[in-house]
């Protein structure tokens, strides 16, 4: 494990410093160059977002909090009741098992109302770059992030260093994931066969009803390959960006709160304790009148149009 991680740490250490400057310049010459997105449009949300979370951070850590990812990964550790050997296969199903609660945690984003109040911000803006990859929720990043992709996998039998080193990929790759199409536009030849790439997660920021609600995970296509939510970029259908219901992008408070104050309307003005608890957990999209605009119901709707002989994804 120590000449792994002796091997493995500077390249990673390598390759998030080449992101850092690479998503700078994307930034200069979008925004100021050649001006094809503008910074008020495309940048301003997404950096108060970063700013706001590396606050948050910083405050916390400030005041000795121990939700972090390394003590719920170790919490998680000590009540596992078997640990992955260190060995090849050891790797491979740590990767399975961490991709698998990525997949879990981003549909129940997608899925449940509740937690779509939280990622949504995420989704919001209009256009996909890489300052879009820092743009999450509050408690998205503090509380939701360290739950599943620390204590969960660590439960179900990660190791620690295995989950650091993954947890470093994924960050890693995740944020590459959304580098701007307006500077990247090609595929990425045969990892398109097994890994996520921007074309894929292009696809799952995209507001059109094909797109929607696919390409979960962050690293490969295995999960959502395996539980039908693999939608590749298709070149005869452009990605429309955003969520589908109207937001003011250039306002923090708007972004990140106003689906809270959706769900509390729709909450308070369902007749019974049942309809109000179904608006928390059911997708987003559900009523208690019947008249459903579900992401489901919406695919469900244009594949029978289009005679297509396909399930709903999941």
């Amino acid at each position: 494990m120590e000449s792994f991680s002796d091997l493995l740490g500077p390249v990673l250490k390598t390759s998030g410093i080449a992101l850092v400057i690479y998503g700078l310049w994307e930034f200069v010459y979008l925004a100021f160059i050649s001006k094809k997105a503008p910074f008020r449009k495309h940048f301003l949300q997404p950096w108060k977002s970063i700013i706001a979370l590396l606050g948050a951070d910083a405050a916390l850590k400030s005041l000795g909090m121990v939700l972090s990812l390394v003590a719920l990964a170790t919490a998680g550790n000590a009540l596992a009741p078997f640990t992955l050997p260190n060995t090849w296969y050891g790797w491979i199903l740590a990767l399975l098992i961490y991709e698998f609660w990525y997949w879990v945690m981003h549909w129940m984003g997608h899925k449940v109302r509740l937690f779509w109040c939280v990622h949504a911000p995420h989704h919001a803006p209009p256009t996909i770059n890489m300052s879009v990859g820092g743009t999450h929720h509050l408690l998205e990043a503090l509380v939701y992030f360290p739950f599943f992709l620390a204590f969960m996998p660590a439960l179900t039998g990660v190791p620690l260093a295995m989950l650091l080193v993954i947890r470093t990929i994924d960050g890693l790759w995740g944020t590459a994931l959304h580098v701007s199409p307006d500077m990247v536009k090609r595929r990425y030849g045969i990892l398109e066969y097994f890994m996520q790439t921007p074309s894929y997660h292009r696809a799952h920021h995209a507001k059109n009803v094909r797109y929607m609600d696919t390409n979960y995970n962050s690293i490969t296509l295995f999960w959502d390959w395996v539980m039908g939510t693999l939608q590749p970029l298709r070149d005869d259908e452009p990605v429309d960006y955003g969520i589908t219901r109207e937001v003011n992008t250039e306002s923090y408070l708007d972004v990140h709160f106003s689906e809270f104050r959706e769900l509390w309307r729709d909450v308070r003005d369902a007749p019974g304790l049942w309809n109000k608890l179904a608006y928390i957990v059911m997708p987003p999209g559900w009523s208690h009148t019947g008249d459903h605009h579900t992401v489901a119901l919406q695919k469900r709707q244009l594949f029978e149009a289009e005679a297509l002989p396909r399930a709903t994804p999941l």
